[in-house]
């Protein structure tokens, strides 16, 4: 997924957008600190996985903005909701479901009004 936030940061920049890509190899242990440090200077988080989001990144995400009570963070979380997943090739199923670096792109500079 490092890849694709890479490729997410590259098509942002070329709007003027400055991003910060926090590599999350790991949830455990999860480096809180270089990610509150993040949060706390841009008051903004979106994470993309290739995971079911319950239990996932996002999930710990949210409990270190609830652990450290920060308030007025955006945040926005991609990736494989705990449902049912259509089978077919991983590039139709991400523009399917939004996974995909346009629908990412698009949903941070459109109507998510993200940046």
């Amino acid at each position: 997924m490092v890849a694709k936030a890479m490729q997410v940061a590259k098509e942002l920049e070329k709007e003027n957008k400055q991003v910060e890509v926090i590599n999350v190899r790991f949830l455990k242990p999860l480096d809180e600190k270089t990610i509150l440090e993040s949060i706390q200077k841009t008051k903004k988080v979106i994470t993309i996985e290739d995971n079911i989001l319950t239990g996932g990144l996002a999930s710990h995400i949210e409990h270190l903005l609830i652990e450290n009570e920060l308030e007025n963070i955006k945040f926005k979380s991609f990736g494989w909701n705990n449902s049912f997943v259509e089978h077919g090739k991983v590039e139709e199923l991400e523009k399917l479901y939004g996974l995909d670096v346009e629908s990412i792109v698009n949903y941070i500079l459109g109507t998510g009004k993200f940046l």
